[in-house]
């Protein structure tokens, strides 16, 4: 299953582990994410990416904790209009099923769900669908952390989950889970990874409840588009960058690879193994984007045109057009 993520997960792993700037920079491009990608309000990215920064940003803290800390400071804001509907809910239950309705707005790779066990309990279960390795324990690691602090902020109160399950071995040091969660019912080699809340604290009030922002909100994620996606693929990434960088100063294969947070021997090498070249992909960028112009302003000079997209004069551009003719 191919699964992706909205960039915030990136940006917060980033952001709240203790790194310096350089650290930062450093560790995305580390984990191949590029760099543009970090300053793109509203993106989805291949779920490869959050798994490879944990493993990364543990080796780089040396700290096997850094998934449970970094989920600590899981408050609110921090991913747009996903927080809000859980936090403009009556009560934490609702706040928990509306984030599981709607988390396919920040990601595809977590399954979540609620479910009563008893009058007294109730179980939420947490999936990752993609994913291995360290990578996998401490995104999941993350995930149960960030809920149980979300519930804690949004309803003011010490939330101590009856018991945590966690499908991964058992740790070398088990304290930090007892600290992070308030309880010393953490099991380990669980079936599931799973939160079972006390069916009291469920039915606590949120601080932020807002019946009326609640009901907008309901209705604008319902008719919301997803978030654009980043491609996969070398050459769809390419594509991206040259949409931002056509029209801004000379385009050179260094000044993409740079962009992505890549070498441009490493970029045509990847270029190659799609079945194209950077030649191919730049002049694919400019042909699509002269046909937009063409489209969007008809007086338009060919001058102005030549330069919006990095020829010297309109007669380079007119050879080239020729070309791409020649090709189709």
């Amino acid at each position: 299953m191919d699964t992706v993520e909205h960039v915030a997960f990136s940006n917060f792993i980033l952001g709240t582990a203790g790194l310096s700037d350089s650290a930062r920079q450093q560790l995305a491009r580390a984990a191949e994410l590029p760099g543009w990608v970090l300053d793109a309000g509203d993106t989805m990215v291949s779920s490869t990416y959050q798994l490879r920064l944990w493993e990364l940003v543990e080796h780089a803290q040396s700290d096997p904790h850094v998934a449970l800390r970094v989920g600590k400071t899981n408050t609110l804001g921090n991913f747009g209009i996903h927080d809000y509907l859980f936090s403009t809910a009556p009560t934490l239950a609702d706040g928990l099923a509306r984030s599981e309705q709607h988390a396919n707005m920040i990601t595809t790779n977590i399954g979540f769900a609620v479910s009563g066990e008893s009058e007294e309990e109730a179980n939420a279960d947490v999936r990752l669908w993609n994913g291995h390795g360290r990578g996998r324990e401490l995104a999941t690691q993350f995930a149960l952390a960030a809920v149980v602090t979300r519930a804690r902020h949004a309803t003011g109160r010490d939330v101590h989950p009856v018991r945590i399950r966690f499908r991964q071995p058992a740790p070398r040091q088990y304290r930090p889970f007892v600290d992070m969660f308030g309880t010393r019912r953490v099991e380990f080699g669980a079936p599931t990874d799973r939160i079972t809340f006390r069916a009291t604290d469920l039915a606590l009030p949120l601080r932020t409840a807002d019946p009326a922002l609640a009901a907008i909100l309901g209705r604008c994620a319902e008719v919301l588009p997803p978030p654009p996606r980043l491609e996969a693929g070398w050459a769809g990434q390419v594509q991206q960058a040259l949409a931002v960088l056509l029209g801004d100063g000379r385009v050179t294969i260094e000044r993409v690879a740079r962009y992505l947070a890549t070498s441009s021997r490493s970029l045509q090498r990847r270029l190659a193994d799609e079945g194209t070249t950077w030649t191919q992909e730049l002049d694919r960028a400019r042909s699509e984007l002269v046909e937009q112009r063409r489209a969007d302003s008809p007086d338009v000079t060919q001058t102005a045109l030549a330069r919006r997209v990095g020829y010297a004069d309109a007669g380079a551009l007119r050879r080239a057009r020729q070309r791409w003719s020649g090709r189709r």
